[in-house]
């Protein structure tokens, strides 16, 4: 009951919103903004961004390869969800790859993982070319792993300790080094004391969620109501089941050959409509 009386005083501030707003649209920033990088750093300063020539090229291939080779072999399927009483399929095509027995939940739909090669685990893949996209994202899995403890590490979040912390983040780098999470370069371990004994935890991935979508062939998408922002893949949310404190890694791919590479004429100031975008409010 609590829920549905949520669900309805959210609807209510929406439509109040939008009769204030009438044919007028809220502003927004991009990246091409002069203050768009001062609010990332005052609103959302916990949000870490990484250009992609920041990262391996070598990791870059292996991972888009295997989404490539995922895609040739339609192993992406829209999932038919139900939203306020009707069933829709959702416009973005998924697959869950992880764990071996993980799930992912959302609009009361549970998705199973196809399970990544495990150790101790036998799994048969009905082609070569998919164990090995499988275990491309392992690779990516374990290098955002790493990027995120680093970015952990880097926040201005830490205070005045006694030897006997320091003594103690020692031994959990030590023990991640061992365990092959991340390099020996990259084990200058700072851990805030409450987050000694959760950090490996909170920056472990144990599956990921491809998404895929073309949105230029997808005319039928709603409008962004609110920004005036175009077409719209996925409404504005927010997860309810994310563990407090947890980590979530996005890494984004536009696809060669895609209708991306037509889209020269668009006039949405930073914005491409044929490129995949994430925008965040408060």
């Amino acid at each position: 009951m609590k829920r549905r009386a949520g669900e309805r005083e959210k609807e209510l501030k929406k439509k109040k919103l939008l009769e204030e707003l009438g044919e007028g649209k809220l502003p927004y920033l991009t990246p091409a903004d002069a203050d768009f990088h001062h609010l990332q750093k005052t609103r959302y300063s916990k949000l870490i961004f990484r250009k992609s020539d920041t990262v391996p090229e070598e990791l870059h291939q292996m991972v888009q390869d295997g989404f490539l080779t995922l895609r040739k072999h339609g192993c992406f399927f829209q999932d038919l969800v139900r939203i306020k009483g009707k069933d829709f399929f959702t416009p973005v095509s998924r697959i869950l790859i992880g764990k071996p027995g993980c799930t992912y939940k959302y609009l009361n739909t549970r998705l199973f993982t196809v399970p990544w090669p495990t150790e101790g685990c036998e799994i048969k893949y009905c082609s070569p070319q998919i164990h090995d996209a499988c275990k491309a994202l392992i690779k990516l899995n374990d290098y955002l792993h790493i990027e995120a403890v680093k970015a952990l590490q880097g926040q201005n979040l830490l205070g005045t300790k006694d030897t006997t912390v320091i003594d103690r983040e020692q031994n959990f780098a030590t023990s991640l080094i061992e365990k092959g999470s991340f390099s020996k370069d990259q084990s200058s371990c700072y851990v805030p004391e409450d987050d000694y004994t959760s950090l490996n935890n909170r920056t472990s991935y144990n599956l990921t969620l491809l998404n895929y979508m073309d949105p230029l062939q997808m005319p039928y998408l709603k409008q962004e109501p609110y920004f005036g922002m175009g077409n719209m893949a996925v409404s504005w949310h927010h997860d309810e089941n994310l563990v407090e404190r947890s980590t979530v890694a996005v890494y984004s791919y536009s696809c060669e050959g895609s209708s991306a590479e037509e889209a020269s004429d668009w006039n949405l100031k930073g914005r491409d409509p044929a490129v995949w975008h994430v925008g965040l409010k408060k």
